[in-house]
């Protein structure tokens, strides 16, 4: 695999961690009082709940999340980066956040009910249309207070994901640009071959997008390597093949946005390419079920969206299925896989293996490869499985009354098992729990969420995040980001 010379994104905490650095402060103590008067920026991060709502989630582990994690959507950023293969030594001087904007996009259930029959639209559709340009602009200045009443009125659904009309997404830029050398390209390219070589199954990985810890210093440390993940549903839709999810991801009169497309778009033209060359051009896109029946996960739906168009562009018969109809595919049907939850045991996924296992069907990539890449880290981690005799009273001292004590205790049992980062993600059966290592608060809540029923059978595993304040990239006026590049690797 090799790192395309082109770009790529980074994603970032949204807001600093000065505050759980205060001088002279106790971090829980501190964190109780943000807890009740919260920072704007923090605030901002969980648009639009306000109110109770608000309150609600700050008092759990909610309010680390836009501190301590590089999520996508309100709790977080994303900037663009560039690749310069002639560029010999990469500029690891910090960097400022300089300027942020917002992006709304439509959740597709919305366009297609504004947009109805084709033969037969809605009398209000060119009113619906306006209204989702009115909370574009409204939102790409970031002006919350305006864009929530305009939302508040709009029609919500039932769904897991994306019941709200809109997916609210932040893009920002530093005061000067991020541009990588080779020194840091060839060191990345290591972690990533040796990380896949290990796995045994990467002989069908056509692509893959490694999230990277980088470091003042030049250190690398690849957090995880997405197979695939998203990115390419930033591509704008092309003219000979029309697609109105892709012309909404475009807002008119933003600053970021054509940097950030024409990053993506030179590298998906890569990728699709690839594609072609390594399966041919009949080509199935395996995506969740839920994806494919109800429209769940805007940016799952924008990444089909994108890659089938460069493929049908470049004359690929293709089509979309999920993952329940693999069972009833033709053999000898070449499927590219995209975002699959291999954390469900269910039927679709088991004879998706099966007919892989049998040779019915060829996956790109490989399923087994997506499992292991979605379970490891090349971060340095300790497992508690559930049969550890020390896990019960491990997670006991975690949920205990704070004190000194029990501050003591935790961190000399974490040292123990060389656990030595401020920031640690638990790594559970269902979810991944953000902790700040000196924080009681954090670690109580780590316990209540690995006692529920999705978890308490599972593994448990502690990863120690690299990254402390003065070893980061990024800063901003809340103070040093936490944030990994992502970066587009090809077979």
């Amino acid at each position: 695999m090799h790192i395309l010379p082109i770009g790529g994104r980074i994603k970032s905490a949204s807001v600093g961690l000065n505050h759980l650095y205060a001088p002279g402060v106790d971090v829980d103590q501190e964190i109780t009082r943000l807890r009740r008067d919260p920072l704007p920026e923090m605030s901002m991060a969980f648009f639009p709940r306000t109110g109770h709502e608000l309150k609600r989630v700050l008092k759990g582990i909610g309010f680390f999340r836009p501190t301590l994690k590089t999520d996508q959507g309100m709790a977080g950023n994303f900037l663009p980066f560039f690749i310069d293969p002639n560029l010999e030594r990469t500029d690891l001087s910090v960097r400022r956040i300089a300027y942020e904007e917002g992006l709304a996009i439509p959740e597709p259930w919305m366009i297609d009910r504004i947009n109805g029959h084709w033969l037969n639209p809605p009398r209000d559709y060119k009113e619906n249309w306006e209204r989702i340009d009115e909370v574009q602009r409204s939102f790409l200045n970031l002006n919350l207070e305006a864009t929530y009443h305009m939302i508040e009125e709009m029609e919500v659904r039932r769904a897991e994901k994306g019941r709200l009309p809109f997916f609210f997404i932040r893009p920002a830029m530093p005061d000067r640009p991020i541009v990588i050398g080779q020194d840091i390209v060839q060191k990345v390219e290591a972690s990533v071959r040796t990380f896949l070589e290990a796995t045994g199954f990467s002989r069908n990985l056509i692509y893959c997008q490694p999230d990277v810890f980088l470091l003042t210093d030049g250190s690398v440390v690849v957090e995880r390597i997405n197979c695939p993940d998203v990115g390419m549903f930033f591509s704008r839709n092309n003219p000979k093949v029309g697609d109105v999810f892709s012309a909404y991801v475009h807002v008119d009169g933003s600053a970021i946005l054509p940097t950030v497309q024409k990053i993506v778009e030179e590298t998906r033209d890569v990728v699709v390419e690839r594609i072609i060359e390594m399966m041919g051009k009949s080509i199935t896109i395996v995506t969740r079920d839920e994806v494919r029946a109800n429209d769940e996960d805007v940016l799952e739906c924008g990444e089909i969206r994108a890659i089938g168009q460069g493929l049908m562009f470049r004359g690929a018969r293709v089509r979309v299925v999920g993952v329940s109809q693999v069972a009833s595919l033709e053999v000898g049907s070449r499927l590219l896989l995209l975002n699959l939850n291999w954390r469900r045991n269910d039927r679709a996924m088991s004879a998706l293996l099966w007919r892989r296992n049998k040779g019915e069907v060829e996956c790109f990539p490989d399923p087994y490869l997506q499992m292991m890449c979605e379970r490891a880290s090349g971060l340095p981690e300790v497992e508690i499985a559930p049969t550890n005799p020390h896990r019960a009273s491990f997670l006991q001292l975690a949920a205990s009354r704070p004190s000194s004590e029990v501050r003591q205790r935790l961190l000399h049992l974490i040292e123990k098992k060389g656990i030595t980062g401020d920031i640690i993600h638990a790594v559970l059966a269902s979810e991944t729990i953000p902790i700040f290592r000196q924080s009681l608060h954090s670690w109580r809540h780590f316990a209540i969420r690995a006692a529920r029923p999705e978890n308490k059978d599972g593994n448990i595993l502690l990863r120690s995040i690299p990254a402390r304040p003065d070893n980061l990239l990024l800063t901003s006026t809340t103070g040093p980001r936490l944030h990994a590049f992502r970066f587009m690797c090809v077979a």
